[in-house]
C-alpha cells in the first residue's frame, strides 16, 4: 500500500486525511467513483490501466474496487474480466454502492470483444468481498448502453434479510436517438424491471441516481425532450417493485434559460434528495443546488455554490438531517466542496473548500459521497508530477459542521 499523504502538509480540509485508493501505481488509474453507508463503509471504484505505455489509451483498463472499513483497507478486488486477445477491449466508466450491510455493487461499460459496442454489466460484493453475483443489465444489446450509475437501497429487500437490491440507470443510444432507461433489482439475480426513466422524444443524457430506504430510485438527467438544443435538468422517480412513475417527470431547476447541464443527485435514508447542476442561465457558467422533501416538493429555488471561472462536473451528498454537500472540479486542475442547509444557506456548514492534496500538477474527476452523520469522503483523479498518469486519491475525515 502506498504511504498516506499527511493532511497537515496539504491544502484540505482540518482532520481530513488524504491518501492513494489504488495499491498499484504504475500505470494509469482514474474516473474513480465513491460511495459511504451508515456503518463506516467506504467503497472507491475506478479503471485501472496498470500495463498501459500510453496515458491517454484506456484500451485494455480493468475495473478494481477496495472497501475501507473504519479508514482501514477490507479488500481490494479487480472485478472486470480481461477481453479478446489482440483487439482493443477496454472496461470503463465505473459507479459503486454501497448498503448498510457493506454489500457493494458495481456498475460499468463493457466492451470485452473490442467492436465498439458497450454493454452495462454490474458485480455484487460481499462485505468480505466475495462476488455475490453479476450480470447485464441491459436487456436489449442493440445501439450503444453508456454512462451507467448505481445506487443501492440501504436496508436491501425487507422481506429477504440477505437481499442486495440495487437500480441502475444509463444512456440508451439507438441511432439519432439517446433516452435515459433504468432497470431495478430486489435481489442480487431479481430484476424486478427495465423501463424508459426519461421522455421518449427528444435527446437525453449523463442520468444520475439515487435510491432511500423505500427502494425507489429518484433519476436526473440533461433532458431536451422537445429538442430544441436546450436542457434542463430532468428528474422522475420509478417505483422499486415495477419502475412505475411515483414522482412524475418534471424539471429539477427552476431557473430557465441557457444550459441546465450534468446533473447529480444524492437521497437520504427517508427520501430527501438534492440536485446538483451546472448552469449558465445567468451568463456566468456556474455551480447550482436544489433540496426536496421525500415528496418531491423543493425545498428552495435554485441557489448558486459557486461561480469561479471553471467550475465544472458536480458531485452531490445528503446526510439524514438533509443537510447537503457539492463537490466540483475548478478548471480541471483543483477540486472543492462546500456545505449547505437543508434550506439552502450555508450557516454552520462547511465553506467553499479545496480538497485537493497540493497545489501542483491536475487534480480532477471528483467523486463524492456523505454518511448519514455529514461524514465527507471525496475521491479524486491526481497527476501532480505532471507526466499524465494518475493515481486515485481518497480524503477521508471530513464533516459538513464548522462546530
Amino acid at each position: 500500500m502506498l504511504l498516506p499523504i499527511l493532511a497537515a502538509l496539504l491544502a484540505v480540509p482540518a482532520g481530513v486525511t488524504v491518501s492513494t485508493a489504488n495499491s498499484v501505481a504504475t500505470g494509469d488509474q482514474d474516473t474513480a467513483a465513491v460511495a459511504t453507508n451508515r456503518n463506516g463503509d467506504v467503497a472507491v471504484v475506478w479503471e485501472d490501466d496498470r500495463a498501459e505505455s500510453n496515458p491517454g489509451d484506456n484500451t485494455n483498463s480493468e475495473i478494481y474496487v477496495r472497501l475501507f472499513r473504519n479508514g482501514t483497507s477490507a479488500y481490494e478486488k479487480k472485478l472486470s474480466a480481461g477481453g479478446t486477445a489482440g483487439v482493443p477491449w477496454k472496461h470503463v466508466n465505473p459507479d459503486v454502492g454501497l448498503d448498510d450491510k457493506g454489500n457493494a455493487v458495481v456498475v460499468w461499460n463493457d466492451e470485452p470483444d473490442g467492436n465498439g459496442v458497450f454493454n452495462v454489466v454490474y458485480r455484487v460484493i460481499s462485505p468480505a468481498g466475495t462476488i455475490l453475483g453479476q450480470g447485464r443489465v441491459n436487456a436489449d444489446t442493440a445501439g450503444q448502453q453508456l454512462t451507467p450509475k448505481v445506487a443501492v437501497d440501504p436496508d436491501g429487500t425487507p422481506s429477504s434479510p440477505s437481499a442486495v437490491a440495487f437500480s441502475v440507470v444509463w444512456e440508451d443510444v439507438q441511432g439519432s436517438l439517446t433516452t435515459i432507461r433504468a432497470a431495478g433489482y430486489t435481489n442480487v439475480a431479481t430484476k424486478a424491471y427495465e423501463v424508459v426513466a426519461s421522455q421518449s422524444t427528444g435527446a437525453h443524457h449523463r442520468p444520475d441516481i439515487a435510491v432511500s430506504a423505500s427502494g425507489d430510485a429518484t433519476i436526473v438527467w440533461d433532458e431536451d425532450s422537445d429538442g430544441n438544443g436546450f436542457y434542463q435538468i430532468g428528474l422522475v422517480r420509478l417505483a422499486k417493485a415495477n419502475g412505475a412513475v411515483t414522482l412524475s417527470r418534471r424539471a429539477a431547476n427552476l431557473n430557465g434559460g441557457g444550459q441546465q447541464v450534468r446533473p447529480a443527485v444524492a437521497a437520504n435514508f427517508t427520501g430527501d434528495f438534492v440536485v446538483a447542476w451546472q448552469s449558465d442561465h445567468t451568463a456566468t457558467p456556474g455551480i447550482w443546488e436544489r433540496s426536496f422533501t421525500a415528496a418531491g416538493d423543493p425545498r428552495h429555488g435554485d441557489v448558486e455554490v459557486t461561480n469561479a471561472a471553471g467550475a465544472a462536473a458536480p458531485a452531490v451528498g445528503i446526510d439524514d438531517q438533509a443537510n447537503a454537500v457539492v463537490g466540483w472540479t475548478a478548471a480541471g486542475v483543483d477540486v472543492w466542496a462546500r456545505g449547505f442547509n437543508r434550506d439552502g444557506t450555508t450557516a454552520g456548514r462547511l465553506p467553499a473548500q479545496t480538497y485537493s492534496g497540493t497545489t501542483t500538477g491536475r487534480q480532477d474527476q471528483l467523486g463524492l459521497a456523505v454518511s448519514a452523520w455529514g461524514e465527507i469522503a471525496v475521491c479524486y483523479t491526481d497527476d501532480n508530477d505532471g507526466n499524465q498518469y494518475d493515481q486515485v486519491l481518497l480524503a477521508l475525515g471530513g464533516s459538513n459542521s464548522t462546530w
